[in-house]
């Protein structure tokens, strides 16, 4: 059997590639790549796709960018580690094409999914978590040095899995962001989509995939695709298609279409903490309502204005399309007079208190502070049942199941967080508390032989040395938290706690055993620690799965 198609030039069902890579069939293609799902036979038969590079109609010099190009999609993605991002596992060239490995997305574009919706839009709440998917792996991206600028988010490269998990494909036209450089050496994007500095008239930055992302959302929420639109850098008040749309959304999609790139929200993580306000408020206004009434955002009738007279009111930009302009676009006079629509501090504190502290993790914060500071009391205020002179009461027993909860904590919040970098950092910290626990453990046992014939030799200093060092390397290990794309309200936070944990720890090394302050930063580091990570895995589980 012939490896491609001889009339259209595609691979052939059935064909091998590197004696590794069975094709089954076609499953999309690209203006720079066609792509196919295939087994990895070498692997189990592990769904994968292929992408190959489109070859046709190019001269030397077109065949040479778009092969670099296309490298350049390897390099990049395999550098990158996402769950909103495809893995990529082999790249390789055969048949004079090359050639990327990935994983095989089994969902539908957004594209698709408003194409099966009839072209009416899509619900309110579904667009909202989409969105907040979006504006984490942009916020990676736009994290990395240089940033990355994605520069071609739209409808068609945005994949939704039957559980609503986002996939972010097409790494195409991807470019690393260059500090001072005046504008990008090629015209690259989709129509519609692509903000006028894409258009040759500055450098790209991570504010222009905030307005491909305000497009991308328009389009979902409205069903109207700005590519057939007469100007696609006009993008009417959200509400006029679609009444349902909460206020604050209509607005901040308005912002994050501003053809003035100033005018656009700072980065993809203020865009999210705005997104998920504005679930907050949504949530609370459905509370108690009928159960009829509370779904109706998600029901869509026809839009309540005809696109016609949307567009005569809200006429294009003075400037032309490609020059930005200056001053943000006025509020639509449905909606009286709007003001200042850039958050403010205190609104940014709302939302990180919504989304952080829900009421369900206010209930568990409190309950283990209560388990922890209830533990340490016992430690002073009970007598030791061994027979002990030690006036701390049961110290060593208490601070060994103080530990104890340390490391089941770490390990247990492994499973709330989908990063690799995060669960790092709490296994590391699981291990780290192995130490205090050996340590405490060997104290308890020697407040039991006081009264037993049963002995085991230890050494008095060596559980010292263990649980100073254990306890300050989970503080140090937990400060690792802080390179965490978060708020600088929450990594103060974690600094102030973390930091004061590994304090204790230190300053209760030179104390004597019998010493009452010796346990108290004992008890304090092990309290810090343990509500410490839960604070930390609940910021990185909001931050990464963008839900309340």
């Amino acid at each position: 059997m012939s490896t491609y198609d001889n009339q259209t030039g595609r691979l052939a069902p059935q064909s091998m590639l590197q004696q590794r890579y069975l094709v089954v069939g076609p499953a999309g293609r690209g203006g720079m790549s066609a792509v196919y799902q295939a087994v990895d036979t070498q692997y189990g038969n592990r769904r994968v796709a292929l992408k190959e590079m489109s070859q046709g109609h190019l001269n030397a010099n077109e065949l040479a960018e778009a092969t670099a190009r296309f490298h350049q999609e390897a390099r990049l993605l395999g550098s990158l580690h996402h769950p909103n991002l495809p893995r990529i596992y082999d790249a390789f060239s055969e048949y004079g094409r090359s050639y990327l490995v990935m994983d095989y997305i089994d969902g539908k574009t957004l594209l698709q999914l408003l194409k099966d919706a009839g072209r009416r839009p899509l619900p309110v709440a579904q667009v909202l978590d989409y969105a907040t998917q979006l504006c984490d792996v942009l916020a990676y991206l736009h994290a990395q040095n240089p940033p990355i600028i994605f520069r071609d988010l739209k409808p068609t490269n945005v994949m939704v899995t039957e559980n609503g998990h986002v996939v972010l494909i097409d790494f195409g036209i991807a470019r690393f962001f260059k500090e001072g450089q005046a504008q990008d050496t090629v015209y690259l994007g989709s129509p519609g989509y692509a903000p006028p500095e894409q258009h040759g008239v500055s450098q790209t930055n991570p504010r222009s995939d905030l307005y491909a992302l305000g497009a991308t959302l328009h389009c979902c929420l409205t069903g109207r695709d700005p590519y057939h639109a007469d100007d696609r850098f006009a993008f009417p008040p959200v509400r006029q298609l679609n009444p349902l749309v909460p206020i604050e959304l209509d607005q901040l999609v308005q912002r994050l279409v501003s053809l003035d790139e100033r005018q656009r929200p700072t980065s993809a993580l203020e865009v999210q903490q705005e997104l998920l306000k504005i679930k907050q408020h949504a949530a609370e206004a459905t509370t108690g309502l009928d159960p009829v009434l509370a779904s109706a955002p998600t029901q869509y009738g026809s839009p309540a204005v005809p696109p016609a007279t949307v567009r005569s009111t809200n006429p294009a930009p003075v400037s032309p399309p490609t020059v930005p302009v200056s001053a943000s676009p006025a509020p639509s006079p449905a909606y009286g007079q709007i003001p200042s629509l850039a958050p403010t501090s205190q609104a940014r504190g709302i939302s990180r208190f919504a989304a952080v502290w829900t009421t369900g993790f206010m209930i568990l914060f409190g309950l283990m502070l209560a388990l922890t500071i209830a533990g340490s009391a016992i430690a002073f205020n009970i007598n030791q049942p061994y027979g002990s002179s030690n006036p701390a009461g049961l110290d060593h027993a208490v601070e060994l199941g103080l530990s104890v909860i340390l490391l089941v904590v770490a390990l247990a919040a492994t499973g709330f967080v989908r990063s690799g970098v995060a669960r790092g950092i709490l296994l590391l910290t699981a291990l780290a508390a192995l130490l205090p626990g050996c340590a405490f453990l060997l104290q308890t046992i020697k407040d039991i032989q006081q009264s037993s014939s049963y002995l085991v030799p230890v050494d008095p200093n060596l559980p010292n040395l263990f649980l100073t060092i254990g306890l300050a390397a989970a503080a140090i290990i937990s400060l690792l938290w802080l390179a965490r794309p978060y708020l600088l309200l929450d990594r103060i936070v974690l600094l102030v706690m973390f930091g004061a944990a590994a304090v204790c720890a230190l300053l209760q090394y030179s104390g004597m055993d019998a010493d009452i302050s010796k346990h108290i930063f004992l008890l304090l580091a092990l309290i810090l620690l343990i509500q410490g990570v839960l604070l930390a895995a609940q910021t990185e589980r909001v931050r990464t799965r963008g839900r309340n």
